[in-house]
């Protein structure tokens, strides 16, 4: 049940990225985060859309922490990468070469072996007040540093920077929801008392408008390289910090499980970095490979033609 809804939260995150990457095209500044970034999101349906595809998504994500580790949901998002593959090659008729497929196949088998060697084991540790405090602030500082740094540079660069950052903010994020679901089972009158809910909201909204400007400041391979693939080391350190998650240890298994991690980083960068996917975000018309090319936007182009 943990793989399916992780697997579920995967599928609805790459459809979200989809409908939000469109949503922000079009924006007239491309200076970062700010209140005239979020203002044109609201104004935009397609974006809107997107998020409410996404609050779906973060809703199985959040059923999947509750019964499962961060060790284990947090690096199954990356399938994110693939599933936006399929979705660009059934969606959008996008031709996928044979190096998409073998990265594809790299990023699912190395996450697969991972999970089956590593075989995380969920925690059983409950953080103190002081663990919580330290954990955030070191987690936090690391945001505020790589958004800073990507507020300015080549455009690759700043993409790559506020993805990273974004990337490190939810898997604070992730952490910080686990441990909501444990205070939602007490009631929702625990909830609206607990920290958590007003931590979660800060720090999601955070981390959610420096994912839409590492969306809009440069190139989607960038950006998303970064956005999927530092999440999970992240929150494998923040799980085990905060919960006492664990991984299976010895040299041997630690080898395999680093070799493991290696082949879907290589599958991951390379479906990043491909044509198919990098060229999502091109600022061209002529080379965009989502506007007006979906499969609703061919039928009401050929429905309408006389």
């Amino acid at each position: 049940m943990v793989v399916f809804l992780a697997l579920l939260a995967a599928f609805a995150n790459a459809v979200a990225s989809i409908c939000q990457r469109l949503g922000v095209e079009d924006a007239p500044s491309k200076n970062g985060p700010s209140l005239g970034l979020i203002r044109y999101m609201v104004q935009r349906r397609i974006w809107l859309v997107g998020f409410v595809i996404m609050a779906a998504g973060y809703a199985c994500q959040a059923a999947a922490l509750h019964l499962g580790a961060l060790d284990v949901v947090q690096p199954i998002l990356v399938t994110e990468l693939v599933i936006l593959v399929l979705v660009l090659w059934l969606w959008y008729a996008t031709p996928v070469r044979a190096r998409d497929l073998m990265a594809a196949f790299a990023t699912a088998g190395g996450l697969g072996a991972f999970l089956f060697l590593a075989s995380p084991k969920i925690g059983v540790k409950l953080p103190s007040a002081s663990l919580w405090w330290e954990t955030g602030l070191t987690v936090g500082a690391v945001v505020v540093a790589l958004t800073l740094l990507g507020s300015r540079g080549p455009a690759w660069r700043r993409a790559l920077l506020l993805g990273a950052g974004a990337s490190v903010g939810f898997a604070l994020l992730a952490a910080v929801t686990k441990s909501m679901t444990d205070v939602l089972l007490k009631g929702w009158g625990a909830l609206f008392t607990s920290w958590e809910l007003y931590v979660l909201c800060v720090l999601g909204l955070t981390s959610f408008v420096i994912m839409q400007s590492a969306f809009q400041v440069g190139p989607f391979a960038a950006s998303q390289s970064t956005l999927i693939l530092v999440n999970p080391f992240v929150s494998i350190g923040v799980g085990h910090v905060l919960f006492g998650e664990t991984l299976r240890g010895g040299p041997r298994f630690v080898v395999l499980e680093a070799l493991a991690l290696a082949v879907m980083i290589v599958g991951a960068v390379g479906l990043a970095t491909s044509p198919l996917v990098a060229n999502v975000h091109e600022d061209s018309a002529a080379t965009h490979l989502l506007k007006g090319r979906g499969r609703f936007a061919r039928w009401r182009a050929t429905t309408s033609s006389p």
